[in-house]
């Protein structure tokens, strides 16, 4: 699997998290990222432990959002960061903005909108705009939604690229 560099930005050049992760392959709903047990992760410039468990990554062809499935390994089943598009800026490293909103949901199916305070404060703090905000509130709804109406790629194709780990 060729290596793959995932850099999450805070608005838009302080690094934020990032992880050293895998290509799995592309599909209809975008390209899939392996995260295996034991990968590199660091927040900043700074390495933090590493990865817990296997989990994948779905960087979407369309859409202000990117998933971190880990099925049953952790609190959260899914955590799915909101984010400007993830953009390919080479062929093994892709960059998104990370717009501070997070739906998680819970192995109990309950789904919470986390980080709504940072949202606020980072809105002046780093100059999002008019259309980052409406776009990250926009797409925060349709994921709440997506999950709770188990539509795809979050569940059956998430869980199958997981299987591929």
């Amino acid at each position: 699997m060729p290596p793959v560099t995932v850099q999450f930005l805070k608005n838009p050049d302080i690094l934020h998290w990032g992880f050293a992760a895998s290509l799995l392959g592309e599909d209809e709903y975008g390209r899939w990222i392996a995260l295996p047990k034991g990968s590199k992760r660091w927040k900043g410039e700074t390495a933090v432990g590493p990865a817990g468990e296997n989990a994948v990554f779905c960087a979407p062809h369309d859409g202000w959002w990117h998933l971190h499935y880990n099925g049953e390994a952790s609190r959260y089943s899914h955590f799915v960061d909101i984010v400007t598009p993830p953009r390919w800026v080479s062929p093994h490293r892709y960059e998104m903005i990370d717009l501070d909103l997070d739906v998680a949901l819970r192995h109990d199916g309950t789904v919470e909108i986390q980080d709504e305070d940072e949202f606020q404060v980072h809105q002046v703090r780093y100059g999002y705009s008019p259309e980052m905000v409406e776009r990250a509130v926009e797409e925060t709804a349709w994921v709440v939604d997506a999950l709770q109406s188990r539509r795809e790629p979050f569940f059956e194709i998430a869980s199958s690229w997981l299987d591929r780990l």
